[in-house]
């Protein structure tokens, strides 16, 4: 929220390379996925209150990267569905479909894998990415769904350790 409003006074949000930032990682993947449904839902109630942003009426610039950056990012699971979805209805009419739907599962049976491989000691980096970017489009399709309800994330337990 807090870039947005800098933007909605005129001034710049500048990237800084040089910045660094150090901080814990998640050990368990329901922590993060709680994490990433309390960050998605949040970022969802910012871009809906300023909204303004968005409308190409100001910077278009701005608004072209809010809707490049943010707005597809956090609806990509609905193009994912999507892809899922056309490809299986389209299985029967040519090779292309049924292969890019076979491809689709073995991501999604791969992401399903990776955390049994991981409790075994044998980890897979692919599967691993695989696992996270699954993991990162249902917390969005769950805070998308919180959004369209109207909850909101007033209180949280900041991460312990």
């Amino acid at each position: 929220m807090l870039p947005l409003k800098i933007v909605e006074q005129g001034y710049r949000v500048v990237y800084e390379p040089e910045a660094i930032l150090k901080e814990p990682s998640l050990k368990s993947p329901r922590d993060e996925y709680k994490m990433r449904v309390r960050v998605s839902l949040r970022a969802l109630w910012a871009l809906s209150d300023m909204r303004h942003l968005l409308t190409f009426t100001g910077s278009k610039l701005f608004a072209w990267q809010l809707w490049s950056h943010k707005i597809l990012r956090y609806l990509c699971f609905i193009f994912l569905l999507g892809a899922y979805i056309s490809n299986l209805a389209l299985w029967p009419e040519s090779t292309f479909y049924k292969l890019f739907f076979i491809l689709q599962n073995v991501c999604y049976l791969g992401a399903i894998i990776s955390p049994l491989l991981e409790k075994s000691g044998r980890k897979s980096q692919g599967l691993y990415l695989l696992h996270y970017f699954v993991l990162l489009n249902l917390a969005t399709a769950y805070a998308f769904t919180k959004f369209l309800l109207g909850h909101k994330t007033v209180m949280w337990e900041p991460r312990k350790g």
